[in-house]
């Protein structure tokens, strides 16, 4: 059945907004390409940054990761239109205001890590390995007159764990479906040193990497004994595993399978490792007042000052030369164009193409286009087009207290203006 939209704002929002699309949102509580930092040569002008220095002082300057998306389909050997295999990755292009060679470094290793997954390695198939899948695939089915899906798949996301002066932390989804019941999902996490732009590994993180350990296996093992939603993994772990728990759960302590994200230092399973399908990627988080003493100190978190606030901004204003903008995304080639302005500190930001699933799932994000540490009294320009239905761009903030906040862009029905509408006011009826 065809949905219609429903959405509803509350009276307050609309003043604050629909007027003439420069109102404010405030935050009370608590992944075409888009590429960091461009030169802008074209109407209107882009004013040079000028940021607070007393807020640089405390969180340093901005980590901004640009994300493009390269997605290849192939078809059938026979000159038919059917797709047997889609191909993509997102390649992520890190910039750092006045560390250029720490950004370097990361891109430099971030470039030979979608080098790898596209070309292949000893340990990843690469595109042709999965062509020749595929394209097996089809021959067997339509030979065989049976009626499986002939289309195999194979997409690698990236999205941001945590960044700030200290870390960049990133996660790399790679989905493939080479037919069955269901696809396959894997995470590899890398964690960078923002100020050399170096890979950390699990000696860094600690002066006792054996205390560290242990304190992460005694984590784990708590949580699977206490925590009732963990009890089907001591089974799983015996039964098919092979292994007691101790063993299995202090095997995931390796390279790859770790990350620093903004709650704590987090260790995770593949599929199957530990659990069953539908326990998929088993993940253990150690919050960070856990590790004092044991993580280093440069890998706590950097100190968040006071919140601030996001606003629709008009291209009238940002033409004008009063706004200061950090960077210009752009999402699509249609020519709706608007900034979004952080009146105040906000942290965190995202910039994410989704799409609504159910009144159980909401919005799903199906692709990352930008993200930045933090803005403060400055914006981003987006281009971008507006649907008139269910809205598809979300921007996702995060407070001082680590709380995530969500805004869909939408336009007014009276006056066309573009609007912030929190995600949680969008709801699809009939």
């Amino acid at each position: 059945m065809k949905k219609t939209i429903s959405i509803f704002l509350a009276c307050s929002l609309v003043l604050l907004l629909c007027a003439c699309g420069t109102g404010e949102i405030y935050i009370h509580d608590a992944p075409d390409s888009a590429t960091p930092a461009p030169a802008v040569t074209a109407e209107p002008e882009i004013a040079v940054i000028e940021p607070d220095p007393d807020v640089i002082a405390v969180l340093g300057a901005p980590v901004v990761l640009g994300v493009s998306n390269k997605t290849e389909s192939y078809k059938a050997p026979d000159g038919s239109d059917r797709v047997i295999l889609t191909y993509g990755y997102d390649a992520a292009h890190v910039y750092l205001e006045n560390n250029a060679s720490a950004a370097d470094r990361i891109n430099q290793y971030l470039a030979l890590q979608d080098e790898i997954y596209y070309s292949g390695s000893d340990s990843v198939e690469g595109v042709n390995v999965y062509l020749e899948q595929a394209t097996d695939n089809y021959t067997y089915v339509v030979g065989s007159g049976l009626n499986n899906s002939v289309e195999f798949s194979c997409v690698r996301s990236v999205s941001v764990e945590r960044g700030d002066s200290r870390i960049l932390s990133l996660r790399y989804r790679t989905n493939s479906y080479t037919g069955g019941t269901h696809g396959l999902y894997v995470d590899r996490c890398y964690v960078f040193d923002v100020s050399n732009g170096i890979l950390l590994t699990l000696d860094d993180l600690s002066e006792d990497r054996a205390a560290l350990e242990q304190l992460l296996l005694d984590q784990m093992l708590r949580t699977v004994n206490d925590d009732v939603r963990y009890q089907p993994l001591l089974a799983y772990i015996e039964q098919f595993a092979g292994a007691d728990p101790e063993s299995a759960l202090k095997a995931l302590i390796r390279e790859g399978s770790w990350t620093l994200s903004n709650k704590g230092l987090a260790v995770f399973s593949d599929i199957y490792e530990i659990g069953s399908y539908a326990d998929g990627i088993v993940r253990f988080t150690v919050p960070y007042e856990e590790l004092t003493g044991v993580l280093r100190e440069e890998w706590m978190p950097v100190e968040r000052p006071a919140d601030g606030s996001l606003s629709i901004v008009s291209l009238d204003e940002l033409a004008s030369g009063s706004l200061h903008l950090l960077d210009r995304i752009s999402v699509s080639d249609y020519d709706q164009e608007f900034c979004v302005y952080a009146q105040g500190t906000v942290y965190d930001i995202s910039v994410d193409t989704v799409t609504y699933i159910d009144d159980d799932t909401g919005f799903y994000p199906t692709e990352t286009h930008w993200y930045c540490s933090y803005l403060s009294d400055n914006g981003i320009q987006i281009k971008t087009s507006i649907p008139d239905g269910m809205p598809d761009l979300l921007i996702r903030t995060a407070d001082a207290a680590g709380q995530t906040h969500s805004f869909l862009v939408t336009q007014s029905g009276e006056d066309g203006s573009v609007l912030l509408l929190e995600e949680a006011r969008v709801v699809a009826v009939g």
